[in-house]
């Protein structure tokens, strides 16, 4: 009851100063909007990127010449290199070579440059199809005319109407369309699985094709291996075959994954650090009206202790006064702040990863709020001490 009495009391001390009482909440109010924001905005980027990059799967590891070599023609990786890294990469798991270039791709009177990738039947991702289905071992085998298409190329080569089983032409050749990719997530991340606008064809058929040219080969590490072993067996077996002296670089597609998150995680608790500076001021401020109050207030103070309030009554006062101030100021600026971050993840975040995840507001709530309890102990807690060691006479002498 006493305590209740306390904060009624203080509840009632800060509308009677209500303007006094707002201003010196507003540093508290942008310090807990800007954390919550900037941790919301950060947690559902996090989540939606993650979810997005997710849906791809492992990709394995990317082993390409070193661009930057002197020697980087020898280096160059063959067709027969594929089938000795099978035979002799232990901890390799499946070894796919990859192509990508850009050709002119015509269906009827529709003629354009489109990206042309290399695709298999080993699937590791898990993109849906709107039309038909992915590559099988008869297509990959049998180096078959056929090609997947992703959204954007199929919107300009047919438009709204169907493109299963109808043909493109491809360097030349006739291609039967076997699928068609339903729209992966926008945004610059849906750039991993290659741009909107690209075909797949099998990676055998792709090497029939003239004049192509293996950019690298990605290998799969098997059951039990880890990318590191996966990426020095094969570059040790390249070197065999290819020279001691060529340089072959290693791209590790999860690891990267994993980095980039990982970049966003810091960004957002560093900012929110950066944001809860304006915390640190808003306490000062509460610091600075407390100990004004606590003047104003001296011949209350006397009173009180005249008619038997101890010491730590009167702490307790003044400290549940600027501890009301900072929670009130976290309540506001936790409204602001979510509502900045809604809005900010519907907009920032579908740029980024074409969807926006659920916000766990449970732990960054807690968080802010209790960031601003403690902004309103520590800093409260000189100007309580302040007025609980007045003397009572002196109290009453002052006017």
């Amino acid at each position: 009851m006493k305590l209740g009495g306390f904060f009624a009391s203080a509840v009632d001390t800060l509308w009677a100063n209500r303007m006094r009482s707002l201003l010196t909440m507003i540093g508290i109010v942008i310090g807990t909007a800007a954390v919550i924001a900037i941790l919301g905005i950060g947690q559902s980027a996090s989540s939606s990127i993650g979810a997005t990059l997710g849906s791809f799967g492992n990709q394995g590891v990317i082993i390409m010449p070193e661009q930057g070599s002197r020697r980087v023609g020898q280096a160059q990786i063959q067709w027969s290199d594929v089938q000795v890294l099978r035979d002799d990469c232990s901890p390799c798991g499946h070894v796919l070579p990859f192509y990508d270039s850009y050709y002119f791709i015509r269906h009827g009177h529709t003629k354009d440059a489109f990206e042309l990738a290399s695709d298999s039947d080993y699937v590791v991702d898990t993109l849906a199809m709107a039309e038909g289905r992915r590559f099988n071992s008869d297509d990959v085998n049998g180096a078959r005319p056929v090609c997947d298409l992703l959204s954007g190329a199929k919107q300009k080569l047919f438009g709204d109407a169907p493109a299963l089983g109808k043909y493109v032409r491809i360097a030349g050749r006739r291609f039967l369309v076997v699928g068609v990719f339903a729209p992966a997530s926008a945004g610059i991340v849906g750039a991993v699985g290659g741009g909107s606008d690209s075909i797949n064809i099998p990676y055998t058929t792709y090497h029939k094709l003239p004049d192509t040219v293996i950019l690298g080969i990605q290998v799969y590490p098997a059951a039990g291996a880890t990318a590191a072993e996966v990426t020095d067996e094969t570059q040790a077996i390249l070197r065999r075959l290819h020279g001691t002296r060529v340089k072959y670089q290693s791209i590790d597609i999860t690891q990267q994954e994993t980095v980039f998150l990982n970049v966003i995680k810091y960004v957002s608790i560093g900012v929110s650090a950066i944001g809860a500076i304006a915390l640190v001021v808003g306490g000062i401020g509460v610091m600075n009206i407390m100990l004004v109050s606590v003047i104003e207030r001296t011949r209350e103070i006397g009173i009180r202790k005249a008619i038997g309030a101890s010491r730590g009554d009167i702490l307790l006062q003044f400290l549940i006064e600027a501890v009301t101030i900072a929670l009130i100021g976290g309540v506001v600026g936790g409204l602001v702040g979510a509502g900045a971050a809604v809005a900010a993840s519907a907009v920032l975040v579908k740029q980024l990863a074409g969807s926006v995840a659920a916000i766990h507001w449970l732990s960054i709530v807690t968080i802010a709020l209790g960031t601003s309890l403690a902004i309103g102990i520590f800093f409260g807690t000189y100007p309580a001490l302040r007025a609980a060691r007045l003397s009572p006479i002196e109290c009453l002498r002052h006017e």
